[in-house]
């Protein structure tokens, strides 16, 4: 697919405080539909997001809400175990609205195997959406890790802060 692909790292963590998430999910929705403005110019909009809960979720959310294409990055096997509950009912819903998932070849839980799929995103994507508090990762794979890795890699990210 030509066109603009738009991926997406960010917190599961995002605060007890719901206005937060309404606020995340309301600049994905913004930074989104501006690019989706811009593709007669620039080609289709596609999402990217490995829909961890939290801020994988809530932009994942936004692109489909638009008909945006979104791409789902499954980064383990056991990637589903992440999720009880409602949580889990969620990921298998927003995996099942996906154009496509690529199901990266990691079969167990590990931060390496969270960092091959942010650096995945970020090697698929011509820009990156970070939502992030700005500080280094809190272990190996975290945000942090991925808006570093993806400043290396010279792609843009346009970060959007969860402080409430």
């Amino acid at each position: 697919m030509t066109g603009l692909r738009v991926g997406v790292t960010g917190h599961r963590k995002l605060g007890a405080d719901p206005r937060v998430a309404r606020k995340v999910h309301a600049q994905c929705v913004h930074i989104l539909s501006t690019w989706q403005a811009l593709s007669p110019y620039a080609g289709p909009v596609q999402a990217v997001s490995a829909l961890a809960i939290g801020a994988d979720q809530l932009f994942a959310e936004a692109a489909l809400g638009l008909q945006i294409p979104l791409v789902g990055v499954i980064p383990f096997d056991d990637y589903p175990e992440d999720f009880e509950g409602p949580d889990r009912a969620r990921f298998e819903e927003l995996v099942d609205l996906c154009d496509r998932v690529e199901r990266l070849p990691r079969k167990r839980r590990t931060n390496r195997a969270y960092l091959a799929a942010g650096h995945w995103v970020v090697d698929h994507v011509d820009h990156l959406v970070a939502v992030w508090n700005g500080a280094p990762a809190a272990g190996v794979g975290g945000t942090g890790d991925v808006v570093a890795y993806a400043q290396k890699r010279r792609c843009p990210v346009l970060r959007i802060d969860p402080a409430p």
